[in-house]
């Protein structure tokens, strides 16, 4: 497991069973926080559901914070994307985000305005595509004549000097002519109106100069290194006319100014296939890599750019791992588990895991609570418990044995208890009062809450069930809220397609159980319990869904198989 814990990832989940108990959430934090000590970073402990007000009375009991909530691992976009990705911002000359591309060795970047708003993505491609596409020669291609842009990004690409200069920052169509021939020629070649567009480049014409400001237009870029006529300057001023003096020459001018378009306007093509940081990757793998670019932008709700992804990533190994306590079967664990390695497992249930493709560590034994084992790798590694994390570890046994009295009960479980008793300064039967006090679920909660407190699914003998367990000292509350739990109970069957549902309420005062059934008759009647006048069983001694209850429940799934 060593060399499993010094991989580079983003973090190690430990976690219980979905519908957590004190058990599965005591010793899921405690074997975390083993771990730490240990040298394993990035690992977290999770509840994976709400957290119970038993465990939250616990936890809030030694003054400890519980488990973050989580309701899946599924693995997301925002688990595997790239965001240390360099970004264009919007307003950027199309020349300078060519160059940004360039250094950035990406084969698009992304373009993004200033509030982080994702606009599209930038690739040799878009460049290529538009420059051949020569049907926008008229038009604003970057082989058109017209350009749209803005003073302020003429004068950046073509490292001008502003002469006069009205309305920079104004973005609008220019078109471009260029005054390469006599006065007569050029004169009948410029057009008569829309003079506010246009664009001039000039050498050093005086006479051309004055022709242009006397038609009021929008642009005169002079192209060498002669200085401009004084009366030339005080037309342009009374003209409005902005005149713009660089030292590069008319070709190259030309040149330039198809790539002085801001990014943003540039076009980005008809590809807008865009991830969201909160999508799962499954089910989106093949349509990424049968996708022709490499690298896809991903955003998040509101359309602000958030990362990239790319092909590889979604190759690459999960950036997490697991570890489980206080079960193994993938039923019963939180959505998601099979996207993530598992790299140990600490369980006190049977063994019916997925297989892994690496050797991993596993803790097992026949006791009653997943704390026990957990106290005694504490014990044996040598690290010291504090006696707040004693006290939650007490708390998971108690709650798990019930308090010793549970057929599950080890002697493991008794002398771990002793053990963290003296550690803790609290008695077991002491804090077995305290969390018998807090809000019975059958008193407080609404049907659905009661099933889902403690709820573990199984597949056995090609049979679909779920059983249930919940405390309580009044078996009066089950038979008088039994049939809003029987349709709470009947809602989860036909959603989740199982063969039959259980409810297990335990007297762990008076070592008595009450079981509601519903589901397949063949196994209904194969029960050996006495069934009451409602329909509900009565299971005397019986205190355990583990040892007691889900032993005789697959004798009789394997009766039926055979039958």
């Amino acid at each position: 497991m060593n060399n499993t814990m010094n991989e580079n990832i983003k973090k190690i989940f430990v976690t219980g069973h979905r519908n957590p108990d004190i058990d599965t959430l005591a010793s899921s934090y405690a074997l975390a926080e083993l771990r730490k000590r240990q040298g394993v970073g990035n690992i977290q402990s999770v509840c994976p559901g709400i957290l119970p007000e038993r465990a939250k009375f616990l936890f809030e009991r030694f003054r400890l914070t519980p488990p973050e909530s989580k309701s899946d691992v599924y693995l997301r976009f925002s688990d595997i994307m790239e965001t240390a990705t360099p970004v264009i911002t919007a307003g950027t000359p199309l020349m300078e985000a060519v160059h940004l591309l360039n250094q950035s060795g990406s084969a698009r970047l992304p373009v993004v305005d200033k509030e982080g708003l994702f606009l599209g993505m930038l690739s040799p491609m878009n460049l290529l595509s538009r420059l051949l596409d020569v049907s926008m020669d008229a038009g604003t291609g970057l082989a058109g004549r017209v350009i749209h842009t803005s003073i302020d990004l003429i004068k950046h690409v073509l490292e001008a000097k502003a002469l006069t200069e009205f309305e920079p920052e104004k973005k609008q169509d220019f078109k471009v002519y260029v005054a390469a021939m006599s006065m007569g020629s050029f004169t009948s070649h410029i057009p008569s109106s829309e003079h506010e567009e246009m664009a001039l480049i000039s050498g050093d014409r005086p006479d051309i100069h004055l022709m242009a400001l006397q038609q009021k237009i929008r642009l005169l870029i002079v192209t060498g290194e002669k200085n401009i006529e004084p009366l030339i300057l005080k037309e342009a001023k009374n003209q409005k006319v902005t005149i713009l003096k660089t030292s590069f020459d008319s070709a190259s001018v030309i040149r330039r100014l198809k790539f002085s378009v801001p990014v943003e306007d540039f076009g980005f093509g008809s590809d807008r296939f865009i991830l969201n940081l909160r999508d799962r990757v499954h089910g989106l793998e093949s349509r990424i890599m049968s996708h022709p670019e490499d690298v896809i932008p991903v955003t998040d709700p509101a359309g602000k750019f958030a990362g990239i992804v790319r092909k590889k990533n979604i190759s690459d190994p999960p950036p997490y791992r697991m570890i489980l306590v206080d079960h193994n079967e993938p039923e019963q664990s939180i959505p998601g588990i099979e996207e993530i390695p598992v790299i140990e497992v600490v369980d006190h249930h049977r063994i019916g895991m997925l297989r892994t493709q690496m050797p991993i560590k596993f803790t097992g034994d026949v006791v009653g609570s997943t704390c026990t084992l957990v106290a005694g790798m504490f014990k044996s590694s040598g690290e010291s418990l504090t006696p707040e994390l004693a006290g939650v570890l007490l708390g998971g046994i108690v709650a798990d044995t019930l308090n010793l009295k549970s057929p599950t009960t080890a002697k493991q479980d008794r002398l771990m208890l002793e053990w963290l008793e003296k550690i803790s300064g609290v008695k077991a039967e002491s804090l077995m009062e305290e969390l018998s006090r807090i809000a019975s679920p059958l008193a407080a909660s609404e049907p659905n809450d009661v099933i889902e407190s403690d709820r573990k699914s199984y597949v056995e003998s090609s049979f679909r069930f779920s059983l249930s367990q919940v405390e309580e000292t009044k078996f009066e509350l089950l038979h008088s809220r039994k049939e809003e739990l029987s349709c709470a109970m009947e809602e989860i069957m036909e959603k989740e397609q199982l063969h039959f549902i259980a409810l297990l309420v335990t007297d762990a005062v008076r070592e008595n159980s009450r079981l509601l059934i519903l589901g397949n008759d063949a196994v209904l009647r194969s029960l050996p319990w006495h069934c009451l006048a409602d329909g509900i069983f009565d299971l005397p001694g019986i205190l355990s869904r583990k040892k007691q209850l889900l032993p005789q429940i697959l004798t009789i799934l394997a009766d039926l198989k055979h039958a």
